[in-house]
């Protein structure tokens, strides 16, 4: 095999197919090869210091996350992103503070959304306030890693869900319902029912998946009453969520909503209820 010097030159080929060949033998190397990784991070080629970056996430051990947090502030966007992703795979948490400070500041919707699947992976509570505020970003994607990484960190992080589905931001208070409903915990319904009253179409959307997926009896008679929500995608949301449950006495509203206007709410409510009733034990 090539000595890892060799190697680590490789990584400034101007060949792509050359650096990524270097860099998967690197990788195979493993700890060995972390030194001479660390000392190319502040190479003046951006694409030397992402490959590298990659690389020593690949490895995935923790004495590269000190040496991978002081170029998180890199100039290039697509470097801090690489060390982001790499930081994910290594999932030390001494990596948190300087990942919760790029997921709040950083200019690249790109690396936030990185930094936020970061704090997933590492699963630190101390990560919930920062995730929160970040189910308000301006990016989806952001919102959506938000929303994936929070709900990774689980029951630690259900009470500043609660607070968040009262906030003022619209895309925060849904984000927050489906974090809640991928969380599982019961003691949302309540809150998630009241959700259901929300001005925005979008939160009560989420809210209704959520109860969905919590499944939780004392939903379904709210949830049925959503089968009359004037918008089409609140609508479908309650018939799916109201098959997830399957409790029969759905069957009753979804027998109205056969009705409905739009085909996609109508289909799904046939079958909706085709399926509650096959589940139905028999005489």
């Amino acid at each position: 095999m090539e000595d890892i010097a060799g190697l680590v030159e490789r990584l400034r080929s101007r060949r792509w197919e050359a650096r990524k060949a270097a860099a998967q033998h690197l990788v195979k190397i493993g700890p060995p090869a972390i030194p001479p990784l660390v000392g190319i991070l502040s190479d003046e080629d951006p694409d030397v210091r992402l490959v590298a970056a990659k690389a020593l996430g690949w490895i995935r051990n923790a004495s590269a996350t000190g040496p991978l947090t002081q170029i998180l502030q890199d100039e290039d966007p697509d470097v801090r992103r690489a060390v982001a992703l790499a930081l994910s795979m290594i999932g030390d948490a001494d990596a948190l503070v300087p990942l919760v400070e790029a997921l709040s500041g950083d200019s690249s919707w790109h690396v936030r959304a990185a930094a936020a699947e970061a704090l997933g992976s590492i699963g630190d509570p101390r990560a919930i306030p920062g995730l929160v505020r970040a189910l308000g970003d301006s990016y989806l994607d952001v919102r959506e890693a938000a929303v994936e990484s929070v709900a990774r960190i689980g029951q630690a992080a259900v009470p500043q869900l609660l607070d968040a589905l009262e906030g003022e931001n619209s895309d925060m208070r849904c984000g927050a319902a489906r974090a809640l409903g991928m969380i599982g915990d019961p003691t949302a319904v309540d809150h998630l029912l009241q959700a259901l009253k929300d001005g925005d179409p979008s939160v009560r959307q989420a809210a209704i998946e959520a109860l969905g997926r919590i499944s939780d009896s004392r939903a379904v008679g709210p949830i049925a009453d959503a089968l009359k929500d004037e918008s089409s995608p609140v609508r479908y949301a309650a018939v799916k969520a109201l098959e997830r449950i399957g409790d029969p006495e759905a069957l009753g509203a979804l027998a109205d909503v056969v009705k409905d206007k739009n085909w996609g709410v109508h289909w799904a409510a046939r079958r909706a209820a085709e399926r509650i009733r096959s589940a139905r034990p028999g005489p």
